[in-house]
């Protein structure tokens, strides 16, 4: 394409957050009640909510309207991801049954109206909370993202790879493909773990640097967790590291690696700080002061603020991506006649099967492209999925094509939104995240506060299972792995996990001797 800088970026930075749609975060980007820059009228190219009549019916005939929302712990409780709970919201059923979604209707029968319906079944019925569902924020409230999307680019038809929840969607950020599983229970009724090649490995072999950097704890790291293939590079340096190594190899010449892959915090931790995925809230209780949302914010901005100070800020392309819409509220139904990336279809009747042709992207997800060749207000209508990133590694480095599944090798990459002939050396006045952090001082004032609601603040499902999976992963005893799924709590969390990367750190050691 004329004028596409992607040949010039010897550096790709890929951060994946969690669980929001583009309406709930991006919707309301620009309207005219909005503060300066966001209060103009929307573009004509840009799929937003404003000017728009965008609703939900309630199971008693009330009409939801979509709304806005300054509440950064909503949608609270959390709405529901998985399988059978997406097909309920774009096919607008009243359950869960979603076997006649997948095996006879037709693609025009997605009408994205069983969100509300879906948001009632996960409360029990509760008419209470059903508005919360289709509330949006407004750029005030995440005002780092709305930022960069502004005065960079934004995708606005970048879909979830599958309709479905967190770990086979990262599957296909990672390797293309899930292999027929759409559900984080994989076929095991635990953990997902897929089994084909990942980007690493077609790095690795091209001789290409990487990294992964967590948030977190290292063994928490959703790649190490499910990606058997990267399994043996745990042993080797430099391949899962920190975000503050991120932050420090990000200020040296040349110190980061060909691909950057930045996953957050996903569990409150004494040790490492804040949950900062930006997944809705869990429970009302925040350990560290600040919503995750605001949490996420700040984190968004930190990476940003490490790669546009990097020496090598000209060489340096960041996309920041969700993996899946987590419930929320979207509008735009998600397209249909899709490449299966290796034709695998698992049924119903097998474990972890439900017959999903993966015909069908999933919800679509915010997405925010920037480089020194992205010109401000770049809106880019182009259909994409989690293969696009990885199409836009591949294309980059020039790596070998067919290594990830077909519907890599069919997705386009983000070069046209690197349209700028010589790079751009302003510094775009991006809005601060929200207040500080409870402050060193106040948390230990407050620490046996903190302590006390750490040990009674319940763990997700998906935090459970990370728990669990990296029992597995370091081939702890059926009964050690039994107790470890009893955990409830941060506190347990944090222990475990401490635990965990101790044993870790010695599995290592014995490995280079």
């Amino acid at each position: 394409m004329q004028g596409n800088q992607l040949e010039r970026i010897e550096h790709v930075v890929v951060l994946m957050l969690e669980n929001r749609s583009f309406d709930n975060l991006l919707g309301w980007l620009y309207d005219p009640a909005n503060p300066a820059p966001f209060n103009q009228v929307p573009p004509t190219n840009f799929e937003g909510v404003y000017g728009k009549d965008l609703s939900n019916p309630t199971t008693d005939g009330q009409i939801i309207r979509v709304g806005k929302s300054t509440d950064v712990t909503g949608p609270f409780p959390d709405p529901g991801e998985p399988f059978q709970d997406v097909y309920a919201q774009i096919y607008g059923q009243k359950n869960t049954l979603y076997a006649n979604a997948v095996t006879s209707e037709p693609p025009r029968r997605c009408n994205m109206q069983g969100f509300v319906y879906n948001y009632e079944l996960k409360n029990q019925g509760n008419l209470q909370n059903a508005p919360i569902i289709m509330n949006c924020f407004t750029p005030s409230t995440v005002p780092v993202i709305s930022s960069l999307a502004h005065y960079y680019g934004v995708c606005d038809h970048w879909f979830s790879s599958i309709p479905s929840q967190t770990l086979c969607n990262r599957s296909f950020m990672q390797a293309g493909t899930s292999s027929g599983y759409v559900n984080n229970d994989g076929n095991d009724g635990i953990l997902f773990i897929n089994d084909t090649q990942t980007i690493f490995n077609v790095l690795s072999d091209a001789g290409k640097s990487w990294k992964v950097y967590c948030g977190g704890w290292t063994i928490t790291s959703l790649v190490l967790l499910t990606q058997r293939q990267v399994w043996d590079f745990e042993s080797h340096p430099g391949h899962f590291e920190h975000v503050k190594d991120f932050l420090a190899d990000a200020q040296k010449p040349g110190g980061l690696p060909a691909y950057s892959f930045i996953e957050p915090n996903y569990i409150d931790s004494v040790v490492h700080g804040p949950q900062n995925d930006l997944h809705p809230e869990s429970h009302q209780f925040q350990l560290f002061g600040r919503s995750n949302v605001e949490q996420g914010e700040k984190l968004v901005n930190d990476v940003y603020n490490a790669i546009r100070n990097s020496p090598d800020w000209e060489k340096i392309l960041f996309l920041i991506l969700f993996d899946e819409h987590g419930g929320c509220y979207d509008h735009v139904c998600p397209p249909d006649s899709v490449i299966n990336p290796n034709d695998i279809t698992i049924a119903p009747d097998q474990p972890g099967g439900t017959g999903f042709k993966f015909d069908r992207l999933g919800v679509r997800v915010p997405a925010i492209v920037i480089s020194a060749y992205t010109p401000q207000g770049t809106i880019l209508n182009t259909i994409f999925d989690h293969t696009s990133a990885l199409s836009t590694v591949v294309n980059a480095f020039g790596l070998p094509p067919g290594k990830l599944g077909k519907r890599q090798v069919a997705a386009a990459d983000v070069g046209e939104a690197l349209s700028l002939p010589t790079a751009r050396s302003d510094r775009p006045p991006i809005l601060q995240p929200a207040a500080a952090d409870i402050s060193v001082s106040r948390r230990v004032e407050a620490l046996g506060s903190v302590l006390a609601h750490a040990k009674s603040k319940p763990l997700s499902d998906l935090q459970k299972r990370v728990l669990v999976g990296a029992a597995k992963r370091l081939g702890l005893a059926a009964q050690a792995q039994q107790e470890i799924a009893s955990a409830r709590t941060a506190v347990d969390a944090d222990a475990l996990l401490l635990k965990f990367e101790a044993q870790m750190s010695v599995t290592r050691a014995k490995k280079k001797l």
